[in-house]
């Protein structure tokens, strides 16, 4: 059904071409977020004042003429008719004794953002309150022309502004205002090369909890950030320096004004190595032993245990996070996050954490060449691998880790035991074993794999690992 429209003067309006202030606390160039209408409600010989309840329906649309389909047959607003303009709304009003009337639009429906390129129109329709929808008449601008039925929304005092809004132009130049790309990126053209401050402040405001960070590019996804909480910068990947570095405090706990020359020429590159009895010895179990008879021991460290006797034994490669000889790689996709190492002095263990503030899982490999010692004859019991972790939350759709192993040809090892959709929320462990006959040849080097995932701050933790094996 098509609403009715009045075809005599039985309404006299006057829709005043303004915005209003709201909230008289805005800036006095700020555009205005409602339309003031006002008029005059008239019987329909324009002889009386209507002084009853009215409802009046407003609402845009793209062309001035009203077609068929614009309006159902239930005397609603077709929505998805072409022409319609995405804004309507409904407001009741009693006129005072003199028929007078004014709404501000926007009030019960917030007007939209408009499209300064295209012109809108206004269809404003009325019917007594209480009366059903299909009773509303449309307000016709013009009854001579049946092509024009709405009024057009032209521009207001305040618009005047929205060329210079605030006196400033849409532009790239001194004082403009920057448009947007596709994106939320700003053109290139409007970046500046280079700035007379000499310090560029991140974080001016001081409200940072955990890390302030700088990321380069959204593939790379690389980050330097300053880690608040720790106290100190980290880099997600390696790092090239070309030049000197000067040391002053601890590397890995030692102090390095304390090292004698010699200690201090093998740390500048030079060819003397460390001396057992000069310097404190860090064992895979994570202490700290110092003794002359561990010179021969020191050369061995890569394969991550003490041959202290050359008799046949069980032995075990504990690996605690800071894995040696291991890289971090991110596999192209969703692997915005952040990687540390961390330390639970509760449960004394020191662990890697993988987080990220994205809403899907975002993943990341730790990937650690592991040798294979020259006396190694055979992986110990059928599950040799044990790999302890941790989680901020039980559910794998919010953090998980996932484990793989590669033998010394390179090949894919054929796990047994759960070695993914791993999460739990206190320190767990999984013992893998491993199915056929994967080659793990002496002197050799095996990679194993851990991915973990995690989205919405969540956290991924992964421990400390232990190998089994037996010499030969």
């Amino acid at each position: 059904m098509q609403t009715k429209k009045i075809t005599k003067l039985g309404v006299l309006l006057a829709l005043i071409s303004s915005f209003i202030v709201a909230n008289t606390a805005m800036a006095v160039l700020t555009v205005p977020n409602k339309l003031v209408y006002e008029g005059r409600l008239l019987n329909a010989a324009g002889t009386a004042p209507m002084t009853t309840a009215h409802t009046f329906r407003f609402s845009f649309w793209a062309m001035s003429g009203v077609t068929f389909g614009d309006i159902t047959g239930t005397g609603a607003i077709n929505t998805l008719a072409p022409n319609y303009g995405g804004w309507d709304e409904v407001q009741n009003i009693t006129p005072n004794s003199d028929g007078f009337f004014s709404f501000e639009l926007g009030t019960a429906t917030p007007l939209p953002m408009v499209d300064h390129t295209k012109q809108l129109y206004l269809q404003v329709e009325v019917k007594k309150a209480g009366d059903p929808d299909t009773a509303y008449e449309i307000l016709d601008r013009d009854i001579s022309n049946p092509l024009v039925d709405r009024s057009p929304i032209g521009s207001v005092p305040y618009a005047l502004n929205a060329d210079l809004l605030d006196y400033h132009e849409i532009g790239t130049s001194t004082g403009d205002i920057v448009i947007l790309q596709a994106g939320n990126v700003f053109p290139e053209s409007v970046i500046p090369g280079g700035t007379n401050s000499d310090i560029f402040i991140l974080d001016n405001n001081d409200d940072a909890a955990a890390a302030i960070g700088l990321q380069f590019g959204n593939t790379i996804a690389e980050i330097l950030s300053w880690d608040i909480l720790g106290n100190y910068f980290n880099f997600s990947n390696d790092v090239n320096v070309q030049g000197n570095i000067t040391l002053t405090g601890t590397v890995d706990g030692v102090d390095i004004s304390t090292l004698d020359t010699t200690v201090n020429n093998h740390l500048d590159g030079g060819p003397s190595k460390h001396d057992a009895s000069e310097i404190d010895v860090e064992a895979v179990d994570g202490h700290y032993y110092t003794a002359g008879d561990l010179e021969s021991a020191i050369d061995d460290l890569d394969e991550a245990i003490f041959t202290l006797s050359g008799a046949t034994a069980n032995l075990q490669i504990i690996l605690p996070p800071g894995f040696e000889g291991a890289s971090y790689k991110a596999d192209g996709t969703s692997n915005v996050g952040k990687l540390t190492i961390d330390s639970d002095s509760i449960n004394n263990r020191n662990f890697y954490n993988w987080t990220s503030t994205r809403g899907t899982l975002q993943d990341y490999d730790i990937r650690i060449q592991v040798p294979v010692p020259a006396n190694f004859g055979s992986w110990t019991g059928a599950n040799p691998w044990k790999f302890m972790y941790r989680s901020t939350n039980a559910a794998t759709t919010e953090n998980q880790a996932d484990i793989y192993i590669y033998d010394t040809a390179g090949a894919l090892v054929a796990l047994t035991g759960t070695n993914t959709d791993l999460a739990n929320t206190v320190w767990s462990s999984t013992s893998l074993g491993f199915a056929g006959a994967p080659a793990f040849t002496p002197g050799g080097t095996f990679t194993i794999v851990i991915r973990v995932h995690a989205r919405n701050n969540e956290e991924m933790h992964i421990g400390e690992i232990t190998l089994d094996w037996t010499t030969i």
